[in-house]
């Protein structure tokens, strides 16, 4: 009888061990769980790259508007610099890195439309190039360009493969409003985003810009 009794006693151990250990791994987050709550960046390094093409002629308020929702909602320890751009020559840097915000929306509402062939690339790589030498270097600092454009490429020098090249190399993510009056061009826009490791946003009608703003200033803060 006492033998059956410790035997009884093994057992009942046993039994709750594995039901604390089910318990603890229950507990846990799984691989794929921890993946759907990606960590936050601490701070951002954002540039700024705006179309300012003739494209953009009848939607330029919407244009500008969206700018300036994107810059108010820098936080503190934020960072950012506006470049706006038509063809290359009109390549142009129109605030320099700063962490003022009204620097920044004062130069978003000095915008204007301009005539020439669109060089997306061009303007892309000269936004990557003043990041990686402008940009604070801190480890839980991330480094964001947001390009906002039709995606309509016309006359860039640089290529495609460079141009993600020079993205890589110095770790910026692309991220893409994509605002248009008739189309929207994907080509360019979808691989700088999808080898770049960032994301586009495009709102097919302007009731939806709101949302599609919110979705890419929610997405450019995780690492």
């Amino acid at each position: 009888m006492r033998k059956f009794d410790i035997r009884a006693l093994f057992l009942s151990a046993a039994i709750t061990l594995f039901l604390v250990a089910g318990q603890n791994v229950l507990g846990q987050k799984l691989p794929a769980e921890a993946a759907s709550n990606p960590p936050l960046a601490a701070s951002l390094s954002v540039g700024l790259v705006v179309d300012n093409s003739g494209s953009y002629r009848t939607i330029f308020e919407r244009v500008i508007t969206s700018t300036n929702a994107v810059i108010a909602d820098a936080r503190p320890g934020d960072e950012g610099f506006l470049v706006t751009f038509v063809d290359t020559p009109k390549i142009v840097l129109r605030q320099e890195m700063t962490s003022n915000k009204q620097e920044l929306q004062d130069s978003a509402e000095n915008m204007f439309v301009e005539g020439g062939p669109t060089a997306i690339l061009d303007a892309v790589m000269f936004s990557a190039k003043y990041m990686a030498e402008q940009s604070k270097a801190e480890p839980d600092r991330s480094r964001v360009l947001i390009l906002i454009t039709d995606g309509d490429e016309r006359e860039s020098a640089a290529s495609l493969d460079e141009v993600v090249k020079a993205l890589k190399f110095a770790n910026i993510r692309l991220f893409v409003l994509g605002l248009y009056e008739e189309k929207i061009y994907t080509k360019v826009i979808d691989r700088l985003c999808k080898d770049s490791g960032g994301a586009k946003f495009v709102p097919k009608t302007p009731k939806e810009t709101t949302a599609a703003i919110s979705s890419l200033l929610s997405a450019i803060r995780t690492k």
